[in-house]
């Protein structure tokens, strides 16, 4: 991202839309932005429009909400599977010993009042839409650095917000919110990044602060978002402000150090709690959902397990945990070996490792994840019945194959990531820098959203194979719809850099 610093020079004479206007007005572009970031999230999460929608509960809930002292106002003080998402909560409960670290805790703990009372999660949504909408405005600003139009690359991160499958997390315990609010604002720095100089230094101060603090909010979600923090560091890492030269890069390198520093405590404590509570279910996900089904029951030996565990090749440990799995004991003995060797079975067959990466990146079609209702819960709410899962879920191998083939244009999304990615490969070239100066910014907003895109879709199939699979690609999936307007950007900046250059040509020519 960082080498746009070295943008070739548009020449004084150029007029249009990327030009370098110093006088424009900002405000406008800052309040545009600002606006289109509260009508996007201000509607898909039903807020504006006073009837919130938001995520029921799967279970994961109470690994936040008990940490902040929460306990769901239902007649069971639960809020999973209760047919509805659980709004309202008793404040000023004891916190548990052990809740997930996560930014989305202390997010959760800030808004929540400390003595008794009741308290509604529809103000966690509130709270997280001001840090979108606040975010917004100052990249509006920062990006409207050399003329107005800059700022329009804002539509990349703020229009896939408005689609409803990402708004309603935001009224959720989950952390994935925490997740979807800190990667929006990575983006928009990335974007403020991409479309200014090295010589404009606030704007430039302003993005790389947008980079750490979404990156930071993102990658310490959950312990399945690291790549996020990886993004951001590399962003800052190749940011320069100012002065050319190794003076030019200490500005990025320092915040780039700060992000890490802020970050790595949280993220090993994440990745800990992880392995404490669920590294036998983990294990057993990935053997038996992914590693079985694409390499095969030769591997059941390589893996240390009984050759009757074949049989039960496509199952996943949820929903209910089956002590009677050939194996169990096996993992629940060293599951950490367990899960090594299912690493080592995928990397050592290729084939079946890029189609689990595959399956994975087409699951982001199910960013939906209707299993999880969206409308508030009422005691005439209905639960759902014990043991049915659907395709989305990835715990039957039969389920997931259906739901998979039912997608109309399975390889779309595969292929929009691809694209993005040799987007941003081709903006690395001098050549097209030169002659394409806006279309090389939108192109690197696209390729690091592609990038981080397929890391976090990857990271999620090796982490917990193929169990809850859309919900675990989720952010995922907002990765994907943002690549896709990042190339549509593209071709069109693309179409502006050729006819200002052909306008500058004909000039020239005249004179």
């Amino acid at each position: 991202m960082g080498s746009v610093t070295t943008m070739h020079a548009e020449p004084a004479a150029a007029a249009g839309p990327f030009s370098r206007r110093p006088a424009a007005p900002r405000l406008l572009p800052a309040a545009v932005a600002a606006l289109v970031a509260l009508l996007a999230l201000g509607l898909s999460t039903g807020l504006l429009l006073g009837s919130p929608v938001g995520a029921g509960d799967n279970g994961d809930g109470a690994r936040l909400w008990c940490g902040a002292g929460l306990v769901p106002l239902t007649p069971d003080r639960t809020s999973a599977w209760q047919g509805g998402v659980v709004l309202d909560f008793a404040t000023g409960q004891r916190a548990c010993a052990d809740p997930l670290p996560s930014s989305a805790l202390e997010v959760l703990r800030a808004v929540t009042p400390a003595g008794p009372g009741t308290w509604s999660l529809t103000t966690l949504g509130w709270t997280y839409l001001a840090v979108v909408v606040a975010a917004a405005a100052l990249a509006g600003w920062a990006a409207s650095a050399r003329g107005p139009w800059r700022a329009a690359l804002l539509a990349v991160p703020l229009l896939p917000l408005a689609e409803p499958a990402f708004g309603r997390f935001l009224i959720s315990a989950y952390s994935e919110p925490a997740g979807l609010v800190g990667t929006s604002v990575l983006v928009m720095g990335a974007v403020v990044v991409a479309v200014t100089r090295r010589d404009d230094r606030a704007a430039r101060v302003a993005g790389a602060l947008l980079v750490a603090v979404g990156g930071i909010v993102a990658g310490t979600a959950k312990s399945g978002y690291l790549p996020l923090l990886a993004a951001a560091a590399a962003v800052l890492l190749l940011t320069a402000v100012g002065p050319r030269g190794v003076r030019g890069r200490v500005p990025g390198v320092v915040v780039a150090v700060a992000l890490v520093a802020l970050s790595v405590g949280p993220a090993v404590a994440a990745s800990q709690w992880q392995d404490r509570h669920y590294s036998d279910v983990n294990a057993t996900d990935l053997v038996f959902s992914t590693v079985l089904p694409e390499v095969g029951p030769d591997a059941v030996a390589r893996l240390g397990l009984p050759p009757a565990a074949a049989q039960r090749s496509g199952t996943a440990y949820f929903p209910a945990a089956d002590p009677s799995l050939p194996g169990q004991s096996v993992i629940a003995a060293d599951p950490d070996a367990v899960h090594n060797a299912a690493l080592r079975e995928l990397a050592t067959h290729p084939a079946a490792l890029l189609h689990a990466v595959g399956v994975s990146v087409q699951a982001t079609q199910g960013r939906g994840i209707d299993y999880l209702p969206s409308a508030p819960w009422t005691s005439a709410s209905v639960a759902p019945p014990d043991g049915v899962v659907t395709g989305q879920q990835g715990s039957d191998a039969a389920a997931l194959r259906s739901w998979l083939d039912s997608m109309t244009v399975p390889w779309w999304p595969s292929a929009a990531l691809l694209a993005g990615l040799l987007a941003g490969a081709a903006a690395l070239v001098a050549r097209v820098r030169a002659r394409f100066p806006a279309a090389t910014a939108a192109a690197r907003v696209g390729g690091l959203c592609a990038a981080t895109s397929l890391a976090l879709a990857g990271l999620a199939v090796l982490g917990d194979g193929y169990f809850e699979i859309a919900k675990h690609v989720w952010l995922a999936a907002y990765l994907v719809d943002t690549t896709v307007l990042a190339l549509v950007a593209t071709l069109v900046a693309g179409a502006l850099d050729h006819r200002r250059t052909r306008g500058v040509q004909g000039r020239r020519a005249d004179a």
